[in-house]
C-alpha cells in the first residue's frame, strides 16, 4: 500500500469512527507537527522565539510568530519552510494537506 492509499484509508476510518471533521483535524495536526520539527531543525525556536500554524486554507498556512524579528525571518524563509514542511509530511498517514505558501503575523503568546 502506497502512502496516498494509506492516507486515504486513515481518512475513511476516521470518517466512520470519529465523524466528518476528524480527518481534517488529523491533517492539520500533521501540518502543525511538521512545522514544529522544521522550525526546531532550522534553529528558529527557543527562548522567546515561538511560532505555530493557526490554520490552513487552500494550502496557505497562517503562521503566528511571537516576535516581529521572527516573523520577518519566517517571511524571508517562507519558500524553504513550506518545502521542508511538505517533505516532513510526505508518507505520513493522515497528512493530506499540501502547503503552497504561508502568511506570517505577530501574535500575543501566553495572553
Amino acid at each position: 500500500m502506497g502512502s496516498e492509499e494509506a492516507g486515504a484509508a486513515v481518512e475513511r476510518a476516521l470518517l466512520r469512527c470519529a465523524g466528518p471533521g476528524a480527518a481534517d483535524q488529523i491533517a492539520l495536526a500533521q501540518v502543525r507537527l511538521a512545522w514544529l520539527e522544521v522550525i526546531e531543525a532550522a534553529g528558529l525556536a527557543g527562548g522567546t522565539f515561538r511560532s505555530h500554524v493557526r490554520r490552513v486554507r487552500g494550502g496557505l498556512a497562517a503562521v503566528e510568530a511571537s516576535e516581529p524579528i521572527l516573523a520577518q525571518e519566517l517571511s524571508l524563509r517562507a519558500d524553504a519552510l513550506v518545502w521542508a514542511v511538505n517533505e516532513r509530511m510526505r508518507g505520513r498517514p493522515g497528512a493530506t494537506i499540501r502547503l503552497v505558501g504561508m502568511t506570517v503575523s505577530v501574535g500575543r503568546f501566553g495572553s
